[in-house]
């Protein structure tokens, strides 16, 4: 593995935490780190010593740059992520405690990566050379224009020959059953290796195992 050159697709945020499990309604200031599920595998494959590369877009300002920084630390190569768009999506956490749950809120509407568009990305380009692709559900319910880049890439690694994979990762918060297996469904034609559970199947698929 390698001798692998693994390329994930997909948006990071900033996470914005209250320090020491205060509530947001009692917190003064955030602790924040960048991330999200494909350059977390990017980041994961670096580490066992994997070429990795990690294609996004951010906006061109100093949020963008910090989120690709805290990314390219840990080896992954960031070089085909896209510099546009207005802004980096944000979410909130307020950390659980005890018998606390812990709470989410989003605010990744109008972010580079939801805005991007079939043809913004050079796959071509970026696949050569390579020998896997990998994407995840999240990337392609951020919106309808990111699920059609998703296709696209998905298509495009096909047709040149790398190994697909796609780790479902339904998440009802942005979108519904219907929604997701109008998106998914038509794209697992590209795909080889496909991770997920039972529900992720059902929901995602309309398959029961």
């Amino acid at each position: 593995m390698t001798d692998a050159q693994v390329v994930t697709f997909g948006e990071d945020m900033a996470r914005f935490s209250p320090p020491n499990h205060l509530r947001f309604t009692q917190a003064q200031s955030f602790d924040v780190i960048y991330g999200g599920t494909e350059s977390n595998v990017a980041v994961s494959l670096s580490l066992y010593g994997v070429k990795s590369y990690w294609v996004s877009a951010v906006p061109a300002n100093d949020m963008g740059q910090a989120c690709i920084n805290y990314v390219r630390q840990h080896g992954v190569d960031t070089s085909y992520v896209l510099r546009q768009g207005r802004k980096l999506g944000l979410y909130f956490i307020e950390m659980g405690s005890a018998v606390r749950p812990s709470k989410v809120v989003y605010d990744r509407t109008g972010s580079s990566f939801s805005e991007l568009k079939p043809g913004d990305i050079d796959w071509q380009k970026i696949f050569a050379g390579k020998t896997w692709f990998h994407f995840t559900g999240i990337a392609a319910a951020v919106s309808s224009s990111a699920a059609a880049v998703c296709e696209e890439a998905t298509a495009a690694a096909k047709s040149m020959g790398l190994t697909v994979s796609c780790d479902l990762n339904y998440r009802a918060a942005l979108w519904t059953p219907e929604e997701c297996q109008k998106v998914m469904r038509p794209m697992m034609k590209n795909v080889d290796v496909l991770m997920g559970g039972r529900e992720d199947a059902r929901v995602c698929l309309n398959v029961s195992a």
